[in-house]
Protein backbone atom coordinates (compact mmCIF):
# COMPACT_ATOMS: atom_id res chain seq x y z
CA UNK A 1 0.00 0.00 0.00
CA UNK A 2 0.91 3.49 -0.80
CA UNK A 3 0.14 5.88 1.83
CA UNK A 4 -0.05 9.17 -0.03
CA UNK A 5 -0.77 11.42 2.63
CA UNK A 6 1.05 11.05 6.42
CA UNK A 7 2.43 13.25 8.80
CA UNK A 8 3.97 11.00 10.71
CA UNK A 9 6.98 13.53 11.12
CA UNK A 10 4.73 16.17 13.68
CA UNK A 11 5.21 15.57 17.45
CA UNK A 12 2.54 13.31 17.62
CA UNK A 13 5.26 10.89 16.79
CA UNK A 14 8.24 12.32 18.47
CA UNK A 15 8.49 9.52 20.72
CA UNK A 16 7.71 6.17 18.65
CA UNK A 17 8.37 7.27 15.07
CA UNK A 18 10.24 3.89 14.28
CA UNK A 19 7.64 1.83 15.53
CA UNK A 20 5.19 3.54 13.81
CA UNK A 21 7.11 3.20 10.68
CA UNK A 22 7.48 -0.50 11.56
CA UNK A 23 3.92 -1.33 12.01
CA UNK A 24 3.47 0.55 9.16
CA UNK A 25 5.74 -1.55 7.26
CA UNK A 26 4.75 -4.70 8.99
CA UNK A 27 1.11 -4.26 7.71
CA UNK A 28 1.78 -3.36 4.23
CA UNK A 29 2.09 0.15 3.74
CA UNK A 30 5.64 0.17 1.46
CA UNK A 31 5.57 3.98 0.40
CA UNK A 32 4.59 6.75 1.86
CA UNK A 33 4.02 10.96 1.38
CA UNK A 34 5.06 13.43 3.65
CA UNK A 35 2.98 16.68 3.03
CA UNK A 36 4.15 19.60 4.83
CA UNK A 37 2.09 22.72 5.88
CA UNK A 38 5.30 25.12 6.69
CA UNK A 39 8.74 25.93 5.20
CA UNK A 40 10.21 24.30 8.88
CA UNK A 41 7.77 21.48 8.64
CA UNK A 42 9.12 20.68 5.17
CA UNK A 43 12.65 20.70 6.79
CA UNK A 44 11.52 18.39 9.27
CA UNK A 45 9.69 15.82 6.94
CA UNK A 46 12.90 15.74 4.80
CA UNK A 47 14.91 15.39 7.64
CA UNK A 48 12.80 11.92 8.26
CA UNK A 49 12.46 10.99 4.57
CA UNK A 50 16.34 10.90 4.41
CA UNK A 51 16.69 8.24 6.99
CA UNK A 52 13.92 5.54 5.41
CA UNK A 53 13.54 4.22 2.42
CA UNK A 54 10.18 4.65 -0.23
CA UNK A 55 9.51 7.93 2.20
CA UNK A 56 8.96 11.15 0.00
CA UNK A 57 7.92 14.45 0.53
CA UNK A 58 5.93 17.85 -0.46
CA UNK A 59 6.73 21.47 0.47
CA UNK A 60 4.38 23.64 0.90
CA UNK A 61 2.56 26.22 2.86
CA UNK A 62 -0.74 24.94 4.17
CA UNK A 63 -3.59 28.23 3.95
CA UNK A 64 -4.07 27.93 7.78
CA UNK A 65 -0.55 28.49 7.98
CA UNK A 66 -0.39 31.69 5.85
CA UNK A 67 0.66 33.94 9.22
CA UNK A 68 4.07 32.15 9.03
CA UNK A 69 4.74 33.64 5.64
CA UNK A 70 6.14 37.30 5.72
CA UNK A 71 7.33 37.59 2.47
CA UNK A 72 6.35 35.55 -0.10
CA UNK A 73 9.42 35.79 -2.34
CA UNK A 74 11.76 35.02 -0.19
CA UNK A 75 9.48 32.14 0.90
CA UNK A 76 9.34 30.55 -2.25
CA UNK A 77 12.90 30.99 -2.95
CA UNK A 78 13.40 29.33 0.13
CA UNK A 79 11.29 26.68 -1.46
CA UNK A 80 13.65 26.58 -4.29
CA UNK A 81 16.49 26.08 -2.40
CA UNK A 82 15.06 23.25 -0.83
CA UNK A 83 13.80 21.35 -4.10
CA UNK A 84 17.17 21.91 -5.72
CA UNK A 85 19.39 20.49 -2.58
CA UNK A 86 16.34 17.22 -2.08
CA UNK A 87 15.45 16.39 -5.40
CA UNK A 88 15.72 12.83 -4.70
CA UNK A 89 12.92 12.97 -1.80
CA UNK A 90 10.94 16.21 -2.51
CA UNK A 91 8.19 14.68 -5.23
CA UNK A 92 5.33 17.30 -4.95
CA UNK A 93 4.39 20.95 -3.71
CA UNK A 94 1.79 20.71 -0.71
CA UNK A 95 -0.28 21.10 0.91
CA UNK A 96 -1.47 23.88 -0.54
CA UNK A 97 -4.88 25.10 -1.43
CA UNK A 98 -7.68 27.29 0.44
CA UNK A 99 -9.51 26.61 4.18
CA UNK A 100 -12.33 28.50 4.77
CA UNK A 101 -14.03 26.27 7.40
CA UNK A 102 -12.75 28.62 10.09
CA UNK A 103 -11.13 31.40 8.62
CA UNK A 104 -14.27 33.79 6.85
CA UNK A 105 -12.53 37.65 6.73
CA UNK A 106 -12.41 37.98 2.95
CA UNK A 107 -8.72 39.52 3.53
CA UNK A 108 -7.61 36.14 4.78
CA UNK A 109 -9.32 34.22 1.79
CA UNK A 110 -7.56 36.46 -0.43
CA UNK A 111 -4.32 35.88 1.08
CA UNK A 112 -5.01 32.62 0.99
CA UNK A 113 -5.55 32.60 -2.79
CA UNK A 114 -2.66 34.58 -3.45
CA UNK A 115 -0.19 31.95 -1.43
CA UNK A 116 -1.62 29.03 -3.26
CA UNK A 117 -1.98 30.48 -6.85
CA UNK A 118 1.99 31.53 -6.05
CA UNK A 119 2.65 27.80 -5.32
CA UNK A 120 0.87 26.42 -8.13
CA UNK A 121 3.07 28.63 -10.35
CA UNK A 122 6.02 26.97 -8.09
CA UNK A 123 5.39 23.46 -9.12
CA UNK A 124 5.00 24.36 -12.56
CA UNK A 125 8.22 26.09 -12.61
CA UNK A 126 10.09 22.85 -10.60
CA UNK A 127 7.65 20.48 -13.00
CA UNK A 128 5.99 18.55 -10.00
CA UNK A 129 2.37 17.82 -8.84
CA UNK A 130 0.12 19.46 -6.31
CA UNK A 131 -1.17 18.09 -3.68
CA UNK A 132 -4.44 20.52 -2.96
CA UNK A 133 -6.34 21.29 0.31
CA UNK A 134 -9.85 22.21 -0.29
CA UNK A 135 -12.09 22.65 2.88
CA UNK A 136 -15.82 24.75 2.98
CA UNK A 137 -13.95 26.61 -0.49
CA UNK A 138 -15.10 23.84 -3.66
CA UNK A 139 -16.02 26.84 -5.70
CA UNK A 140 -12.82 29.29 -5.14
CA UNK A 141 -10.80 26.33 -5.16
CA UNK A 142 -11.87 24.77 -8.35
CA UNK A 143 -11.97 28.39 -10.10
CA UNK A 144 -7.88 28.75 -9.28
CA UNK A 145 -7.33 25.26 -11.11
CA UNK A 146 -9.71 26.36 -14.05
CA UNK A 147 -7.66 29.25 -14.49
CA UNK A 148 -4.23 28.78 -13.66
CA UNK A 149 -2.82 25.88 -15.13
CA UNK A 150 -1.49 23.25 -13.45
CA UNK A 151 1.27 21.62 -15.90
CA UNK A 152 2.14 17.98 -13.74
CA UNK A 153 -1.41 16.78 -12.11
CA UNK A 154 -2.82 16.97 -9.48
CA UNK A 155 -4.67 15.38 -6.35
CA UNK A 156 -7.49 16.99 -3.92
CA UNK A 157 -6.20 15.53 -0.46
CA UNK A 158 -9.18 14.24 2.36
CA UNK A 159 -11.72 14.67 -0.76
CA UNK A 160 -15.09 15.89 1.36
CA UNK A 161 -17.20 17.29 -1.36
CA UNK A 162 -19.95 15.72 -3.87
CA UNK A 163 -20.08 13.64 -6.66
CA UNK A 164 -21.04 16.56 -8.72
CA UNK A 165 -17.44 18.23 -7.71
CA UNK A 166 -15.45 14.95 -7.84
CA UNK A 167 -16.45 15.31 -11.64
CA UNK A 168 -15.70 18.64 -12.09
CA UNK A 169 -12.15 17.08 -10.49
CA UNK A 170 -11.74 14.58 -13.10
CA UNK A 171 -12.84 16.57 -16.09
CA UNK A 172 -9.57 18.83 -15.24
CA UNK A 173 -7.57 15.36 -15.06
CA UNK A 174 -7.13 15.58 -11.15
CA UNK A 175 -7.02 12.87 -8.69
CA UNK A 176 -8.99 12.27 -5.31
CA UNK A 177 -7.47 11.23 -2.52
CA UNK A 178 -9.80 9.59 0.25
CA UNK A 179 -9.12 8.64 4.10
CA UNK A 180 -10.58 7.72 7.19
CA UNK A 181 -13.88 9.69 7.40
CA UNK A 182 -15.22 7.04 4.07
CA UNK A 183 -15.19 4.28 7.28
CA UNK A 184 -17.57 6.21 9.18
CA UNK A 185 -21.44 5.17 9.29
CA UNK A 186 -22.46 9.01 8.51
CA UNK A 187 -20.37 9.35 5.67
CA UNK A 188 -22.81 8.85 3.34
CA UNK A 189 -21.52 11.45 0.37
CA UNK A 190 -17.62 9.96 0.82
CA UNK A 191 -18.75 6.42 0.48
CA UNK A 192 -20.86 7.74 -2.81
CA UNK A 193 -17.48 8.88 -4.16
CA UNK A 194 -15.82 5.68 -3.38
CA UNK A 195 -18.41 3.77 -5.41
CA UNK A 196 -18.30 6.00 -8.68
CA UNK A 197 -14.34 7.32 -8.54
CA UNK A 198 -12.71 5.78 -11.16
CA UNK A 199 -10.03 3.68 -10.07
CA UNK A 200 -7.23 4.84 -11.94
CA UNK A 201 -7.67 8.50 -10.12
CA UNK A 202 -7.50 7.03 -6.93
CA UNK A 203 -5.06 8.16 -3.75
CA UNK A 204 -5.42 6.51 -0.35
CA UNK A 205 -4.31 8.72 2.52
CA UNK A 206 -4.47 8.28 6.10
CA UNK A 207 -3.70 12.38 6.62
CA UNK A 208 -2.10 10.68 10.21
CA UNK A 209 -2.09 11.70 13.10
CA UNK A 210 -6.05 12.89 11.91
CA UNK A 211 -9.18 11.27 11.15
CA UNK A 212 -8.15 8.08 12.18
CA UNK A 213 -10.80 5.30 10.34
CA UNK A 214 -12.86 2.91 12.32
CA UNK A 215 -12.36 1.30 14.38
CA UNK A 216 -9.80 3.66 15.99
CA UNK A 217 -11.89 6.97 15.58
CA UNK A 218 -10.89 9.39 18.30
CA UNK A 219 -7.11 7.93 18.61
CA UNK A 220 -4.26 8.96 17.17
CA UNK A 221 -4.18 7.82 13.42
CA UNK A 222 -0.91 6.28 12.12
CA UNK A 223 0.16 4.65 8.57
CA UNK A 224 -0.58 0.99 9.14
CA UNK A 225 -4.34 1.87 9.58
CA UNK A 226 -4.20 2.73 5.45
CA UNK A 227 -6.00 -1.23 5.78
CA UNK A 228 -9.04 0.14 7.17
CA UNK A 229 -9.58 2.82 4.43
CA UNK A 230 -8.86 0.40 1.48
CA UNK A 231 -11.12 -2.39 3.09
CA UNK A 232 -14.12 -0.08 3.24
CA UNK A 233 -13.55 1.18 -0.17
CA UNK A 234 -12.87 -2.67 -1.69
CA UNK A 235 -16.55 -3.80 0.13
CA UNK A 236 -18.18 -0.64 -1.23
CA UNK A 237 -17.08 -0.96 -4.79
CA UNK A 238 -17.67 -5.01 -4.55
CA UNK A 239 -13.96 -6.13 -5.66
CA UNK A 240 -10.92 -7.73 -4.09
CA UNK A 241 -8.86 -6.01 -1.31
CA UNK A 242 -5.38 -7.40 -3.04
CA UNK A 243 -6.44 -5.94 -6.39
CA UNK A 244 -7.38 -2.80 -4.69
CA UNK A 245 -3.96 -2.25 -3.15
CA UNK A 246 -2.28 -3.43 -6.51
CA UNK A 247 -3.89 -0.36 -8.37
CA UNK A 248 -3.66 2.54 -6.06
CA UNK A 249 -0.11 1.64 -4.87
CA UNK A 250 0.77 2.24 -8.86
CA UNK A 251 -1.16 5.47 -9.14
CA UNK A 252 0.32 6.83 -6.20
CA UNK A 253 3.51 5.56 -8.13
CA UNK A 254 2.33 7.61 -10.95
CA UNK A 255 1.28 10.22 -9.79
CA UNK A 256 4.57 11.17 -7.56
CA UNK A 257 6.68 9.63 -10.33
CA UNK A 258 8.42 7.26 -7.95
Amino acid sequence: MFDSHTHIYVDDFSLDIEEVINRAKENNVNYFLLPSDSLSESKKAIDLASKHENMFVAIGIHPSEINTVTNIDETINEFKKLYFKHQNLIKAIGEIGLDYHYDKDVNIKNRQKEIFIRQIELANELNLPIVIHSRDAAEDSLKIVKEHKINNGFVFHCFSYSVEIMNEILKLGGYIGLDGPVTYINSRVSKEVAKKIPLDRLLLETDAPYLSPVPFRGKRNEPKNLIYILREIAFLREMDEAELDKISEENGKRFFRI
